[in-house]
């Protein structure tokens, strides 16, 4: 009971640290409109946030594991995706500039984050298949990662059907294809390749737990 209600306190923590930086994040927004719509997904996720800490019903890891990918979404809605000034900030930290090292013409910030969905997300997304629908643990890491497959096509159709209701200067600023044809195939590629790495991470480690034993 003392266990649960350490890891109960701990997501009310983490809870309320994600509703501050939701309110900070919308002070003064740079692109309203966008930034709002973004933010639509924060919300929505700030509910199943308050869901789980009531229920207490997913491992601390996995609920920080959630906190971090929104905290990124959240900067990519606050500077909105294809405007986010991460070389900005790399530059003033270290004087090191990721985009003239690779030369990048584009801001990758979107790919970041697609990568960081497939990465952090497919911990949580077993923890739900295993623990609430009752997914075999051997299994459940598949099943998440086919949803993390699932999850990023019918977000790239969500942009499509979405940009249909747009000006193609809202959607350009929405979606963050600056001008690239295979954008949607890059973001999901992107979210496959960060869900495998995980998977990789989870594998390497439970074989060094049972050489140890």
């Amino acid at each position: 009971m003392d266990f649960r209600m350490k890891s109960r306190n701990l997501k009310s923590v983490v809870l309320i640290l994600y509703g501050l930086i939701l309110v900070f994040s919308c002070i003064h927004p740079i692109y309203p409109r966008e930034m709002y719509l973004q933010h639509s997904a924060t919300l929505l996720m700030g509910i199943f946030l308050v869901y789980v800490t009531i229920n207490n019903n997913l491992s601390n890891k996995a609920f920080v594991l959630i906190f971090l990918f929104m905290i990124l979404h959240m900067i990519g809605a606050r500077w909105i995706y294809s405007y986010t000034p991460y070389d900005d900030w790399i530059r003033k930290l270290t004087g090191f500039s990721v985009n003239r090292c690779f030369n990048w013409q584009r801001n990758q910030y979107d790919r970041f984050i697609h990568l960081m969905f497939g990465f952090l997300l497919l911990i949580p997304a077993s923890e739900v298949y295993h623990k609430w629908l009752g997914v075999p643990a051997k299994q459940s890491d598949h099943i998440a990662f086919l949803f993390i497959l699932a999850g990023s096509l019918f977000y790239e159709v969500f942009e499509w059907v979405l940009s249909l209701a747009l000006s193609p200067e809202q959607a350009d600023a929405y979606n963050g294809q600056q001008g690239d044809f295979w954008d949607a195939q890059k973001d999901m590629a992107l979210a496959m390749l960060g869900a495998i790495v995980m998977i990789l991470a989870r594998r390497i480690k439970a074989c060094r737990r049972f050489s140890h034993t």
